[in-house]
């Protein structure tokens, strides 16, 4: 995620939706009897969008789960909801202070259509005034209906229509993997494709860039080919499509770093030259968004895990004196994160603190990065990445959490990190990093 605090429309697509179960509410059901209640426990299957980009207007097909309880509960934020049919039938709604509840039966799983408008912020909050949507961590709701809760997968579908003219959109078609809420996004603008390559496992790497970053773009992508094809190659296969790239992003003055909107990541225009940024971006199709994470408190298995992974990358395509670099970079930011801002990597509780006022800053990269380092010390390089080529084929689309990691690690090499995490995930402060 965003990191350290020709003229025609243009439509790029991912294919490869595989069909999925639906079922509406039975013609027979009189939802007029049935009050809109809160109802959290119905997970979303599967989300539907078809957005007007220039109207600002939006219809959400949503896939909802079946409940032992009456009811339906969704994020809206401030989307003006106009309308909530089950096939043809009406089905009874209630917003309240950006929560939409719905009169939806018991004991039956239902897709709901849901008509509304939306609005663009000046802020990374949604739709973004320059063409952009930046959702993460719980601003789904000013986009689409949604669940922000970083456990709960959905596949996607997207189109968009009335793109202003002279614009391209970029955009995934279909996600057909369950994603969380905040990957998926559109970029609408002056947009220039460079398409870049071909990994081994026969994925397509490209980049979309605005005027006057070709340069830029060329430089910070020079080896993202072979550094997508390493994760492959380490990791395991990509699951979100056969073509991905950088994306890039115009978020306002002094933005740097990215967002994890794979398979199209959005760059913040002042790093598309800057290699680990597009490297990391497109590490979290592996952890973050291949693997959710359980609790917002398990944020470092998401940016920690990434931040490792992304100097083995760079390491392997760019040669050691390139990975060397990578870490004293990283030892430089766990000193300033330690001595202006220092945070507990992965705190006690689940989705109980605020993500983006109490955890959310270098601490989840640097200390996480530093602690799969300390580890692979001890168990050998071979071994670190064998957890986590294993470890992300166990969860792989499934939310998974810190615990998790630590229990792999020692089943998998019989090496305890319980102490390493102690003192790099669940204590203030740092010990000397390993370099």
């Amino acid at each position: 995620m965003i990191g350290r605090s020709s003229r025609f429309i243009s439509v790029v697509l991912l294919s490869g939706l595989t069909s999925c179960h639906r079922e509406v509410v039975n013609q027979s059901d009189d939802l007029t009897q049935i009050a809109p209640k809160e109802n959290w426990k119905r997970e979303v299957l599967a989300t539907e969008l078809d957005i007007d980009v220039a109207g600002k207007r939006g219809t959400a097909k949503v896939s909802l789960s079946t409940s032992s309880r009456t009811g339906a509960s969704l994020e809206v934020g401030d989307l003006v909801i106009e309308e909530v049919k089950s096939g043809d039938v009406s089905v009874p709604f209630k917003v309240t202070a950006g929560r939409l509840d719905l009169g939806l039966p018991a004991r039956k799983p239902a897709e709901v259509t849901i008509r509304y408008a939306f609005k663009e912020h000046g802020e990374l909050k949604g739709a973004h005034t320059s063409g952009l949507t930046f959702t993460w961590p719980t601003f789904c709701g000013n986009l689409f209906p949604c669940k922000s809760d970083p456990s709960d997968g959905t596949s996607f579908a997207l189109t968009l229509s009335n793109v202003p003219a002279g614009q391209v959109a970029v955009y995934p078609e279909k996600i057909v993997e369950q994603a969380p809420s905040y990957m998926l996004a559109w970029a609408v603008g002056d947009y220039t494709k460079l398409d870049l390559g071909q990994t081994a496992a026969g994925t397509r790497v490209s980049a979309w860039y605005l005027p006057e970053q070709e340069t830029a773009t060329r430089e910070g992508t020079l080896r993202l080919v072979e550094a997508f094809s390493f994760y492959e190659q380490t990791y395991g296969p990509y699951s979100f499509g056969d073509e991905v790239g950088s994306v890039a992003a115009e978020w306002g003055k002094g933005a740097f770093g990215g967002m994890e909107h794979h398979p199209f990541w959005h760059v913040a225009s002042s790093a598309m030259s800057d290699e680990e940024t597009h490297v990391h971006e497109a590490a979290h199709g592996w952890f973050g968004d291949g693997v959710r994470i359980r609790c917002w408190e398990d944020l470092t298995l998401s940016e920690g895990t990434t931040s490792y992974i992304t100097a083995r990358a760079i390491e392997a395509t760019s040669g050691q004196q390139a990975g060397d670099a990578v870490w004293s970079s990283y030892a430089s930011r766990l000193s300033a994160v330690v001595a202006s801002e220092d945070r507990v990597a992965r705190p006690d509780g689940c989705n109980e603190v605020d993500v983006l006022k109490e955890l959310w800053n270098d601490v989840v990269y640097v200390k996480g990065a530093f602690f799969y380092r300390a580890v692979e010390r001890e168990i050998g390089v071979e071994a670190m990445d064998a957890v986590l080529r294993d470890f992300y084929a166990e969860h792989q689309g499934d939310a998974a959490g810190v615990e998790d990691m630590l229990a792999a690690i020692e089943d998998a090499t019989g090496f305890d990190p319980t102490p390493l995490a102690d003192v790099w995930l669940r204590s203030l402060g740092a010990p000397t990093p390993p370099l």
